[in-house]
């Protein structure tokens, strides 16, 4: 089976939004199984569609359970596992989070560290979206239906922003190194309210997310420095973790896995790799 992989970015009018695109290509036999991939929680919410319609499978509460044809997927803090099989087209829009409130007035509270069938996210919007992407494999042409929908609802919507969006995009900026002091010195607000307004819109703190997104930034680090040689002190100093043993023990929570045997198991995380072919 041959996995392709790509991100794409998207246009600057929607870049305050849309944190990337991506495309997935699984070309197998009809009855050949992946190996199971892993997503890791890399602070974003995701619209994920199967354009050829052809479903995939998630690993819930102890048994495989499948997925919609198109999926809405909160903020994680676990790594989440699936597998498919045969031949799967899908193509995911990688949203900041607090974009939902922005573009369409709704909170994620409700699925952090959790999915949903996009229709009972979106309602009746959902069919502008997937309507149009069901039977088409171009990349391109999925991104440009993407954009097309997102600036509609940005225009229809006058998008406003509030102090727990500047908390995520500061944390963003800081890559995970802000303290939730100084987050609430640098916005005039309590933490207390900073704690709610998290809670009330992400569904969790402002320290896990935090937390996930300094992981992020280590895991993405790792994915440019590959064959190179790795030095986890380096990383744990240049991500502000308190030492090595912080940073590995933060890295086993997030990715299920400590770092080398992520690095040794690239074939299950798709994102370390643009093009994988297995067997």
């Amino acid at each position: 089976m041959t996995l392709t992989y790509k991100e794409y970015t998207p246009s600057p009018q929607l870049q305050p939004y849309v944190d990337n695109y991506t495309y997935m290509v699984f070309d197998g036999h009809c009855e050949e199984e992946s190996p199971i991939q892993r997503c890791l929680p890399l602070g974003m919410t995701q619209i994920i569609i199967h354009v050829n319609q052809m479903c995939s499978s998630t690993w819930n509460n102890g048994e495989w359970k499948q997925l919609p044809n198109a999926s809405f997927i909160g903020i994680h803090r676990d790594p989440v596992s699936w597998r498919t099989k045969g031949r799967k087209v899908m193509f995911g829009i990688s949203l900041k989070p607090e974009a939902l409130m922005q573009i369409f007035r709704i909170p994620v509270c409700d699925l952090f560290n959790s999915y949903t069938d996009l229709e009972s996210f979106l309602g009746r919007k959902t069919e502008l979206l997937t309507g149009r992407m069901y039977g088409v494999e171009c990349p391109r042409t999925l991104i440009n239906i993407s954009e097309q929908f997102m600036i509609q609802q940005l225009n229809s919507m006058n998008a406003r922003s509030n102090y727990v969006d500047d908390a995520v995009s500061l944390i963003r900026i800081s890559k995970g190194t802000i303290s939730i002091d100084e987050l609430s010195r640098q916005l005039y607000v309590s933490e207390r309210k900073l704690q709610r307004g998290f809670k009330d819109i992400l569904g969790t703190n402002p320290k896990m997310y935090t937390r996930i997104i300094r992981f992020r930034n280590a895991y993405e680090y790792l994915q440019q420095n590959l064959k190179e040689e790795i030095s986890w002190a380096d990383i744990s100093y240049h991500f502000g973790y308190a030492d090595q043993a912080h940073f590995i023990r933060e890295f086993r929570e997030f990715a299920g896995e400590n770092p080398t045997r992520v690095i040794d198991n690239k074939p299950a995380y798709c994102q370390l790799n643009e093009e994988l072919v297995y067997g």
